[in-house]
């Protein structure tokens, strides 16, 4: 009787409280990240830390590059001593301590200890809260339709976060001309405390998941049942000291490969985040329809909001097309598409540029209409890209580098969003017209060498 009534639930409640804390932490962090290096350029006297666009660039880098790391080492410690839903409560503690420190930070070491707090707390949150997930549920046919749905509590915390704290910090939060920064740390710091209190209330709800560290498998009561030497998902035996067969070595190549060409695509991609934010806080005008809007309700609102929809239509098309007699497009192909969309978007961004005169002064500004048709191209591009990386991995690396093959992923990541700050180092001595130029010939040159190799990169995951 227990069984069917689970199974005519289909997603567990413990489920939805998890895919919950998700968008408290997202709303927290998307709400934070595109303030950062505007609160570090802007003057003292107008709410700001005044360091120059270079070195602010390379610091804001950081919380980019250090949260999509420290998940690797919070994963290794709740696979082995410690029980996950511990972790993800200590992450969001240690989360909104690094918000208030954000709150209170009137020097750039403050700055610095507030992006190591939060790394270190989401180190322990992120990765951890998406093993509690798999592990809730026994059909793992139901996986990929589950972490679609809190892919999309992701993005609705992306949305608000940033459309929210975009208002207060411009409006509610101002004082006369100091803009009101810390104030909206001090919210996310509120915010991310209050998810994980959430959270931690409804540690029955996750039907004895995260007792325990992940090497042991649990029953619904938190009891052991076996521990585990192996992935879940691997059924044969995998002999450790056996050498790599050709095949193989020939996968471990084209997850290498795809994993260099990310770094790429990341880098170009968060250049939204800082070199274009800098960009329209001085070279564009950023109202809308009578209403002024701030920066990151371009680049975070605008994609969130696309995210929850473009992702929707493209696994309907994806699906389509795995129908045909020829199947769905291969990885590699996807992304080449996304490179396309990414040339696309730079182009976009040189019209722009153009259309206020090249190099002019701040006097001389560009509609923001332009960068809403960017964001765009540019979502359309990750749609493309994203959600493929970590199931690309997983369904190709040898099973006993795995964890390897998985850590190379993240590490590109790591390097372009880590490279990413020094990008305003060049748009300082080049113009950022050069930028956008250079960006949108690399993105079409990488398209054409995808097209152009494709079919051997295909040959090389042929069992």
């Amino acid at each position: 009787m227990e069984q069917a009534v689970t199974r005519k639930m289909k997603y567990p409640l413990g489920f939805y409280v998890s895919c919950l804390t998700y968008t408290f932490e997202r709303f927290a962090f998307y709400g934070s990240k595109p303030l950062l290096v505007l609160f570090l350029i802007t003057a003292i006297d107008k709410g700001g830390l005044g360091i120059n666009a270079t070195e602010a660039s390379i610091v804001a880098a950081n919380l980019t590059a250090f949260t999509y790391l420290a998940p690797v080492l919070g994963g290794v410690i709740c696979d082995r001593w410690f029980g996950a839903r511990y972790a993800v409560s200590i992450g969001c503690v240690l989360m909104a301590l690094g918000y208030f420190i954000g709150w209170k930070a009137h020097s750039l070491m403050s700055v610095h200890l507030m992006i190591a707090v939060v790394s270190i707390g989401t180190g322990l949150f992120k990765g951890n809260l998406a093993s509690i997930i798999g592990r809730l549920f026994d059909d793992k046919e139901l996986l990929d339709a589950a972490f679609s749905i809190q892919y999309s509590f992701v993005n609705v915390g992306a949305f608000f976060g940033s459309l929210i704290t975009g208002i207060l910090y411009l409006n509610q939060f101002r004082q006369g001309e100091v803009l009101g920064f810390r104030p909206v740390f001090l919210v996310c710091g509120i915010i991310v405390l209050i998810g994980g209190i959430f959270f931690t209330l409804s540690y029955k709800t996750l039907r004895g998941q995260g007792l325990k560290p992940f090497k042991y498998l649990t029953d619904e009561k938190g009891n052991i049942v076996e521990e585990t030497t192996v992935e879940e998902n691997v059924e044969e035996i995998v002999d450790v000291n056996a050498p790599l067969t050709s095949k193989e070595k020939n996968k471990v190549v084209a997850i290498v490969f795809v994993s260099f060409v990310s770094v790429i695509f990341w880098l170009f991609y968060y250049q939204q985040e800082l070199a274009l934010t800098i960009y329209m806080n001085k070279f564009v005008n950023m109202t809308l329809a009578g209403a002024t809007i701030a920066p990151q309700h371009v680049t975070t609102t605008w994609n969130g909001l696309l995210c929850i929809f473009l992702s929707l239509a493209a696994a309907k098309l994806w699906s389509k097309l795995a129908a045909r007699p020829q199947g769905d497009l291969s990885m590699f192909q996807k992304v080449t598409l996304a490179f396309v969309f990414l040339g696309f978007a730079y182009v976009v961004l040189m019209l722009m540029e153009t259309s206020r005169g090249i190099g002019a002064d701040e006097t001389h500004q560009a509609s923001v209409l332009w960068l809403f048709l960017f964001g765009l191209l540019l979502t359309l591009g990750e749609i493309c890209f994203s959600p493929l990386g970590n199931s690309f991995v997983s369904k190709h690396a040898p099973k006993k580098y795995l964890s390897v093959m998985m850590s190379v992923w993240i590490f590109a990541t790591f390097a372009s969003a880590k490279l990413n700050g020094y990008i305003q180092i060049f748009v300082e001595k080049l113009g950022i017209y050069t930028i956008f130029v250079t960006f949108a010939a690399v993105s079409f040159a990488v398209a054409v060498i995808m097209f152009l190799i494709t079919k051997k990169l295909n040959k090389l995951l042929e069992d």
